[in-house]
């Protein structure tokens, strides 16, 4: 910490680990398939992107070396674009094999393996893809590599394929070859799930074999909820040894568009009795759907082959599907029949009353929108070209990634299987009401929002449906994902490594969310109200005479006043910058082996600085410097903060009202240098204990910190 502030401005520019030649043949030939189609400077983002990813990993020219890293996404952003320009970039640079871990469905697996051999796997690029390999292809894969080509190998996220896979590359023909391992959608089944038995789930041991097997490679793994990732033991077989942020390109639409500032545009919330839909269709959903069927109007009067999709997400129950799709397609159908009939008449009345409401609600979002009486006649023809699917695992459910659309109009409703991995085309409408009833994760919740992605071209037709437990979930969710980009982003300005990035989230748990899986990762709540009391900085004595240095240099340079509180003094620097007390006080402190957390608390100090919440804090040198004699015992100081003066009122002149009440509701930090008492044979030893505090239930301080539990 003593050469790095972390938070702050940057101290250097991000170093490479090796110069990446970005001018290679396979580059090339990706950046005219895709230059054209995402336009020059957006390839090029992606394209640097990759390039800072390949940096951070081994030099395949160079020693022996495993690294892992995490690259960081958003939701439906094109993940998979960015590493595709990753393994081309790496074929370039001398990686001869590249291993992609792809989910845990073969739908996916043939999605992703269908995308790469296209988009790489020519005879003309030298690359050949395999699917799944066993180990006695091992004379083919040989054979590619001898022809000094490139195998590209995509295999499904399953124990058995994935030891396959090492069986057939720890062969002495084909084990010390540079070799790139890409985990698509790192947080989901790689990690280990045994991890509080002391033991090791199957696919995370299968993983750390394979790395085991290859003395020079990169396991880099993709996600776009990254919480169990940075929250894992720093000593896991799979923490990161450094982060890239895959930031998304023109036109995506996030948390920020559908959660932010503009959220009343395109958010409507349903009752939250509709959280308990099993079987019916309830007034909230009859107007989502109706709302995707005048949508559909509008869109297909200026362009009749868009595709036009609705996504309802209200169980994981598979029989719910099955009953949801059954009444679905039954309001539908009495809707067609009531169509059919004059506007006069009730049943057609009432349906149209409930399209023009929907209507005059696009109506203000929609540019250029239609005239009514256009968009009602045209209903008529829209509501017969709908498909209403189940997307589960009975045998009646349909898998939307390798079953093509087949008419204009898609409703999907599912659970677990539209969660990930899962782009459906021409989504506008999305009607979700599935919610655990007390806790959730923040990273499972985030992979349900199939509605994120790149949809600024039909943005003015999108509406999402929820209840308003999930409309605070979700907003509460944008400020947390905001929060550690911004957090990460300086980190990698700084060129500082992950591991030295405290692991600090901000989510407030106390609404039902949690970062992520408890069986993944530890983690606990940080604490930033009231006193957090630094009891022992260190008791050996080398590292006590260096934080009492840095505690009188920083005296001798921020100059105090003495203040006077009854028959106490203390030396007072008030309003000091706070960017002063980290850089000159704080991030010199050498606290190891103490329970001063003082990454953390730099980290949190630093986010309110650059938050606009706190420009300077108030710091103390307790007793104007002189060593206060204390005891202490296992480690930790007995009574660290002196108490009120006994047999005195407040009104004695000379009343003290001890540490702890000096504060005046201000954030102060205390500099106490204490005098340990001899303990055994030792002498006594001179010392310093921090004490800060942060006025409680003050929203701007507030912030819900989750951070990551080593100590369990």
């Amino acid at each position: 910490m003593a050469n790095s502030v972390i938070g702050l401005d940057p101290v250097e520019p991000p170093t490479r680990h090796w110069e990446v030649y970005i001018g290679g043949e396979k580059v090339q030939q990706l950046a005219s398939r895709y230059e054209e189609e995402l336009g020059s400077d957006e390839w090029w983002q992606v394209l640097d992107t990759a390039t800072r990813i390949l940096s951070r990993c081994p030099d395949p020219s160079g020693p022996h070396e495993r690294v892992t890293g995490l690259a960081l996404g958003k939701v439906q952003s094109g993940k998979t674009l960015s590493y595709t320009a990753l393994i081309a970039l790496s074929v370039d640079n001398r990686y001869r094999i590249t291993v992609v871990l792809v989910g845990t469905k073969n739908p996916l697996l043939e999605q992703n393996y269908d995308r790469l051999r296209r988009d790489l796997g020519t005879v003309r690029q030298n690359i050949t893809v395999f699917k799944n390999p066993l180990p006695q292809e091992m004379d083919v894969v040989r054979s590619v590599l001898y022809g000094r080509g490139h195998a590209l190998i995509v295999v499904l996220k399953h124990r058995t394929r994935i030891n396959n896979v090492r069986m057939l590359l720890s062969s002495p023909d084909l084990r010390d070859y540079a070799t790139l391992i890409i985990d698509d959608e790192g947080d989901e089944a790689s990690l280990n799930t045994q991890f509080r038995r002391g033991g090791r789930s199957a696919v995370y041991n299968s993983i750390l074999r394979l790395r085991d097997a290859l003395p020079l490679h990169a396991y880099v793994a993709y996600t776009a909820t990254p919480q169990a990732n940075l929250l894992i033991d720093g000593i896991d077989g799979l923490s990161p040894n450094f982060g890239v942020l895959v930031d998304p390109a023109d036109g995506y639409c996030g948390g920020s568009v559908f959660f932010g500032p503009n959220r009343d545009r395109y958010i409507r919330s349903v009752p939250a009795s509709e959280g308990e839909l099993v079987t019916s269709v309830p007034e909230g959903l009859k107007l989502a759907i109706v709302t995707f069927l005048v949508g559909a109007a509008i869109r297909h009067l200026t362009d009749e082959t868009a595709w036009h999709s609705m996504l309802i997400h209200n169980s994981n129950r598979v029989t719910d599907h099955q009953c949801l799709q059954r009444a679905v397609r039954s309001l539908i159908d009495l809707w067609r029949e009531a169509l059919t009939l004059p506007p006069s008449d009730p049943s057609a009345a009432e349906v149209l009353t409930l399209a023009r409401q929907a209507y005059d609600d696009l109506y203000t979002t929609v540019r250029n929108a239609p005239a009514w009486d256009d968009v009602r006649e045209r209903l008529r023809q829209e509501i017969w070209l709908v498909e209403v699917w189940m997307v589960n695992s009975l045998p009646l459910g349909r898998d939307p990634i390798s079953t093509p659309f087949r008419l204009r109009n898609n409703i999907l409703i599912g659970g677990n299987m539209l969660g990930r991995g899962v782009t459906i085309e021409g989504l506008a409408v999305t009607y979700i009401t599935r919610r655990a009833r007390n806790e959730t994760n923040a990273d499972t919740m985030e992979q349900r929002t199939r509605w994120f992605g790149y949809k600024e071209d039909y943005l003015d037709l999108c509406r999402i449906f929820l209840t308003p437990q999930l409309r605070e979930d979700y907003t509460e969710l944008l400020r947390h994902e905001d929060d550690f980009w911004d957090a990460l982003r300086r980190n990698e300005r700084q060129g500082l490594s992950i591991r030295d990035w405290p692991r600090m989230l901000r989510l407030d748990m106390s609404i039902g969310l949690r970062p992520t899986r408890t069986n993944v990762a530890n983690y606990r709540q940080f604490r930033s109200g009231g006193w957090d009391i630094q009891n022992l900085v260190a008791t050996n004595r080398d590292t006590a005479v260096h934080n009492i240095r840095v505690v009188n240099d920083f005296f001798q340079h921020h100059s105090g006043e003495s203040h006077r509180y009854g028959s106490t003094e203390h030396t007072m620097v008030r309003n000091c910058r706070t960017e002063m007390v980290i850089s000159d006080l704080l991030a010199h402190l050498n606290t190891d082996g103490t329970d001063w957390e003082n990454a953390y608390n730099i980290e949190y100090l630093a986010r309110l600085l650059l938050g606009g919440c706190l420009s300077t804090i108030d710091v103390l040198l307790m007793s104007k410097g002189e060593f206060r004699n204390r005891s202490h015992e296992g480690g930790r100081i007995v009574n660290l903060m002196q108490g009120r003066t006994p047999g005195k009122q407040p009104t004695d002149p000379d009343f003290y009202p001890g540490d702890r009440e000096i504060h005046e509701n201000r954030v102060q930090l205390q500099v106490h240098l204490v005098r340990l008492r001899a303990s055994g044979r030792t002498g006594p030893i001179e010392s310093t204990a921090l004490a800060l505090y942060i006025p409680p239930n003050d929203p701007r301080y507030d912030l819900h910190y989750v951070i990551r539990d080593d100590g369990q």
